[in-house]
């Protein structure tokens, strides 16, 4: 929700309405989007990797660098006269969306033979993934290309794990009878 809200002090589709951009305006509003979204999105990166079968040092590798990542988008300005500066988040920027980008499917994948629900979900965030690259690509940054990954992340991962933990209940109730 907090993510919606912070779309919204700006325009979504322009690139004046980029969340970094946002950031310059509210830069209390930015460090605490920014923190919500990294624990949200470990959070239920973590918790799907051991409902797909276990945790493992590419997730360790993914999130440390994220949150360095993280990091540097939050403590740097996305200021261009402060070139320094600028080059430091917009580095951090792209590490954070690498990661966790890589992280999320990575997981799913992993994930991908349990059942159709997972497959399903893996090859749409690979879509969503390629077409938000293309998207970057060609109309540069703005709040609406930056934050569908990361809005259907926070959605898709809490479903999964809630989906999967209803079959898992399901056969062990089965099993048992």
């Amino acid at each position: 929700m907090y993510t919606i809200f912070y779309m919204s002090l700006n325009d979504l589709t322009s690139n004046e309405g980029a969340l970094s951009k946002t950031g310059l305006s509210h830069p209390v509003l930015f460090f605490i989007w920014g923190t919500l979204v990294y624990i949200a999105l470990y959070i239920n990166i973590f918790s799907l990797a051991k409902t797909f079968g276990r945790i493992t040092s590419f997730h360790i590798i993914f999130a440390v660098s994220a949150l360095i990542g993280m990091g540097l988008t939050l403590f740097f300005k996305f200021d261009y006269s402060l070139k320094t500066q600028y080059f430091l988040h917009c580095a951090g920027s792209l590490i954070f969306s690498v990661c966790t980008g890589v992280a999320v499917f990575i997981t799913y994948l992993s994930g991908f033979k349990k059942n159709v629900f997972n497959a399903v979900l893996t090859m749409i965030i690979g879509v969503i993934l390629l077409t938000d690259l293309i998207l970057l690509i060609i109309f540069k940054q703005n709040a609406l290309i930056e934050t569908v990954p990361v809005l259907f992340a926070l959605i898709a991962m809490p479903v999964t794990l809630a989906y999967n933990q209803y079959r898992k209940k399901n056969k062990e109730f089965a099993d048992a009878s």
